[in-house]
């Protein structure tokens, strides 16, 4: 085909070598290939693979581009864009590339880019052409390279995902498997090594973050160190101070690949990229988010988008961020450098503030009487009521245990005294930094039981138990012991509840610990409620309250008074039941705990339909329903079913 003096149509063949020990991916491969080769008959295909830096892009490109190219037998076209670095390749640069490959000659090329587009698309018309764009900065760089021909195909790779690219299939490029990881770390650097120590293998690969490019580069290490064990690799990669300076060999380095990504930025994201890597936590929501960097929420979540389109920052969820671990790396490495200490720990100080907040607040929705006798503690996050605050526990609790931690570890905050309620709580006058992680779990074990998140409770308080065995802490292991065994009982888990129950009274007895011997009986009481045994469980409820008692706190007594009402009636006594049920009421409402107050008076309507008065029961639900709306959404419901209220 002639298209002017001395020119003539050529079929280029520019796609790279591929890679010979390619791994894994076969699914997505299959799925891209068929993509590419099953076009429309009207319209051009155009496939986008976007991902982090390190992801594998190219080399999945690239090998999928191999495996089709004979489905396009007038030529492959390939470009670097480079739109991952600090000067992109501009589209009337790649166009001229193109058209030159093709055959045309200087003289031949249009001078803007509009025209060369246009003379792009004619020379390809009614052509099976492939064109592999790898690493785009984003659609406006790559929308005058787009073939007009259906004929074509497009294969485009970018960190950015390419949203507004019309037409185009968008795949998210994800992390290797482990099968995937320690199948490349086998074939690089070799299968008896791997197969010899694979417990080790695991955790190299593990400490490479399953990223490809960083086990591609360990795998190397490995090939070019014949006498290196795979061991010896894995131990060096421990310690994450290092480990970033380990994951390169030659000119491969996962920091400078991160490095590509991260220049680009300006100042703000770059700021945002930097502060929200210094927190320990597995993930944070918008609102931590814009607690660390010191802006409103909509800016947070406007930083925090920006950075997930970027392959910067993963999302999780609606409004829910994390790094991946190598990132997070890079990221803190560079607030190091770059931001003074001073900034990055007032950032570290208000993340706490703000989880210190949603204690306080989780505290007053389900420890309302703790916080009463308590006083003022602070900032609160202000929760609607029972479920909100058992959502924000069951989201939050790695990251409040790892801020409190990470606080624990800087002792520039005593926070026995921000959150004045754990000596409350646990009963320990004087918490010292060691317990303040397990304070914290337990109380928000004690709350997230008490509003009926059982499976919240038992993942807090089984996390607070371990705290104080680690710590040495009988006071602090007991009282949990109890609350876990209240938790498992509820749940219907009655051999696992009583024998934390052995456990806790020991303790408990050895120590001379009242408030624990008092809080295992009602662990024992939820045990043998659940198993059916009425006798067993009023007898650990009467041993509970005495426990109290006799410790001096009369109305720590009264704990025992729903769970012994219910006992009564379930054995057909509910006269018994109503004189627990008056008795105990004053006592609840002198601890200023409308919780446990609505609760008693639903049980008290309850007892006295037993009994045959009606109005007495009408008035009892009357005033429960008053106060258990934002506390219980069970038990309320319950009471306006009884009321006839839907």
């Amino acid at each position: 085909m002639r298209l002017g003096v001395g020119s003539t149509v050529l079929r280029p063949a520019q796609l790279p070598a591929d890679i010979p020990d390619f791994t894994g991916r076969k699914e997505l491969i299959a799925e891209l290939a068929e993509r590419l080769t099953t076009s429309p008959a009207h319209a051009l295909t155009v496939v986008a693979v976007s991902g982090a830096g390190g992801i594998g892009k190219t080399t999945l490109a690239l090998h999928v581009a191999h495996a089709v190219r004979a489905a396009f037998p007038d030529g492959q076209l390939f470009a670097s864009l480079r739109g991952a670095g600090a000067t992109p390749v501009r589209p009337e640069d790649v166009l001229a590339d193109f058209l030159r490959a093709l055959g045309l000659s200087a003289r031949e090329i249009p001078s803007g880019v509009h025209e060369r587009t246009a003379r792009l698309r004619s020379v390809l018309s009614g052509r099976r052409v492939l064109i592999l764009l790898d690493d785009a900065t984003d659609s406006r760089q790559l929308a005058p390279l787009m073939p007009g021909a259906a004929t074509c195909a497009v294969l485009v790779t970018s960190r950015s995902w390419l949203g507004d690219l019309p037409g185009a299939h968008q795949e998210g490029l994800g992390l290797f498997r482990r099968g995937e990881a320690l199948e490349l770390l086998a074939r690089v650097a070799g299968a008896e090594r791997v197969a010899a120590q694979p417990a080790e293998a695991v955790k190299l690969v593990e400490s490479c973050g399953l990223l490809p490019l960083a086990v591609r580069i360990v795998a190397a290490r490995l090939a070019a160190r014949p006498g290196m064990s795979v061991e010896v690799l894995a131990k060096r990669l421990v310690d994450e101070r290092r480990r970033l300076a380990e994951l390169k060999i030659g000119r491969d380095a996962v920091e400078s690949c991160f490095a590509l990504g991260y220049e680009p930025l300006d100042s703000d994201h770059a700021r945002a990229f930097r502060l929200l890597a210094l927190m320990d936590g597995p993930d944070l929501s918008v609102a931590a988010a814009a607690a660390v960097l010191d802006v409103r929420q909509a800016e947070a979540e406007n930083l925090c988008e920006s950075l997930v389109d970027l392959s910067l920052l993963e999302s999780r969820g609606p409004g829910r961020y994390r790094y991946h671990d190598l990132v997070r790396l890079y990221a803190r490495g560079l607030a190091e450098r770059v931001d003074p200490a001073k900034e990055r720990a007032a950032a570290l100080d208000r993340l706490l503030d703000h989880y210190l907040a949603g204690i306080r607040g989780v505290c007053r929705v389900s420890l309302p009487g703790f916080v009463h006798q308590a006083g003022h503690q602070g900032p609160e996050l202000p929760f609607a009521d029972a479920p909100a605050a058992r959502a924000w526990v069951r989201e939050e609790q790695a990251n409040v245990s790892a801020a409190v931690e990470q606080a624990g570890r800087s002792g520039t905050r005593v926070l026995s005294e921000e959150v004045p309620l754990l000596a409350e709580v646990t009963g320990i006058t004087e918490i010292d930094d060691r317990l303040i992680l397990g304070a914290v779990l337990h109380a928000l074990g004690l709350g997230a039981l008490r509003v009926r998140g059982v499976d919240e409770a038992i993942s807090l308080l089984s996390a607070a138990l371990a705290v104080a065995e680690a710590q040495d802490s009988p006071r602090l292991a007991a009282s949990a012991h109890g609350l876990l065994a209240m938790a498992l009982g509820d749940a219907g888990f009655v051999t696992e509840a009583r024998a934390h129950v052995t456990r806790g009274l020991r303790l408990a007895h050895e120590i001379g610990d009242t408030q624990g011997i008092g809080v295992n009986h009602l662990g024992a009481a939820a045990a043998a409620f659940r198993s059916g045994d009425m006798e067993e469980t009023i007898d650990s409820l009467l041993k509970s309250a005495q426990a109290y008692r006799e410790g001096g706190l009369p109305l720590r007594a009264a704990w025992a008074s729903h769970r012994l009402m219910d006992a009564y009636r379930a054995m057909g006594r509910p006269e018994e039941a109503v004189k627990v049920g008056e008795e105990a009421l004053p006592l609840y409402q002198s601890m200023n705990d409308p919780l446990l107050t609505g609760r008693i008076l639903s049980r008290l309507g309850q007892a006295w339909t037993d009994l045959g008065d009606p109005e007495r029961a009408l008035q009892c639900w009357q005033e429960a329903d008053a106060i258990l709306g934002p506390y219980d959404m069970a038990e309320g419901r319950a009471v306006r079913r009884r009321l006839g209220i839907s």
